[in-house]
């Protein structure tokens, strides 16, 4: 049974989310855990003291407390190492707990943390930075790179209204999309190395985070009420119909190697984080390995 846990923690997070995680490190106190809480603005910093306490040896488990960014944060601290990583979530999405199906009660995470089995999860890498669920290009990217985070912490996932709406009206990319060899075109890419994304919408019906593999999730809206269709098929969980369907706009295929090229730099994003602009984007499947806590 695991008793020690460093819990990383960023204190900008908000009131609510700060009472939420004390529900929880309570609950973990209830039954005799002791437990370090390490809150740090800084992703740079934060990676210090992670490393920091591994090396000291003092603790049974790292334990990421906040959205999924957190988590690829602290799963990229933990790459090849023995010590496991466990998950409270605290963000606005949350794509890993619905991967997970956690029961997000204090006493179930509690629970989890202390008891639940650790799993080798393989990690994808993006142009070489290692992430957990998905990588995008275009659209979201932008989506993304426009959203106010402060705003975000304040409202939720209504902070995404404006932004999606601003890249909706965007004109159309133009990506080159080699997918294992085989080369393809779309105008939005998402590459997913687990089932959900945004939260509880299922993008990659046949992809899981803990098998091998990725799903290439392929976007071409001839127009731009075509794209709120398929945005829209997304949210509702009807986007593997469309991918079936002749004309849907929407391909969907298994894949280890992706490469997206595009005649300008375009937004990318990395498990739902800003991840800068370029005009190529290579994404690998296992390309790291993390051991984490699951129910």
């Amino acid at each position: 049974m695991r008793r020690r846990f460093f819990i990383v923690f960023n204190p900008a997070a908000g009131r609510s989310r700060r009472a939420a995680l004390g529900e929880i490190i309570a609950a973990l106190k209830l039954r005799g855990a002791a437990v370090t809480l390490n809150e740090t603005v800084s992703a740079e910093a934060s990676r210090t003291d992670m490393l920091r306490a591994i090396e000291g040896g003092g603790f049974d488990a790292i334990i990421a407390a906040g959205g999924d960014g957190t988590v690829r944060q602290a799963a990229c601290v933990l790459v090849g190492r023995e010590i496991p990583l466990g998950y409270i979530p605290l963000g606005t999405g949350n794509v890993l707990a619905h991967e997970l199906g956690l029961d997000r009660s204090a006493g179930a995470l509690a629970q989890m943390l202390m008891q639940g089995p650790s799993v080798p999860i393989e990690l994808a890498s993006a142009n070489g930075e290692p992430f957990l669920l998905m990588a995008g290009m275009g659209f979201d990217g932008r989506v993304i790179a426009a959203l106010d985070h402060r705003w975000k912490s304040m409202v939720g996932k209504a902070a995404f209204a404006i932004p999606a709406l601003r890249a909706l009206a965007a004109p159309r990319d133009h990506i080159v999309v080699e997918i294992d060899g085989s080369q393809h075109s779309a105008d939005w890419v998402v590459v997913a190395n687990a089932r959900y994304y945004g939260g509880h919408f299922v993008i990659a019906p046949l992809t899981e985070i803990r098998t091998s593999g990725l799903s290439a999730i392929l976007f071409r809206a001839k127009s731009k009420a075509m794209l709120a269709q398929q945005l829209a098929d997304l949210a509702l969980g009807r986007l593997h119909g469309r991918a079936q369907r002749a004309g849907g706009g929407v391909l969907m295929l298994s894949a280890r190697q992706v490469v997206l090229t595009c005649s300008r730099p375009l937004p990318l994003q990395i498990d739902g984080d800003a991840f800068g602009e370029a005009q190529r984007l290579e994404i690998s499947a296992a390309q790291a390995r993390i051991q984490l806590i699951v129910p």
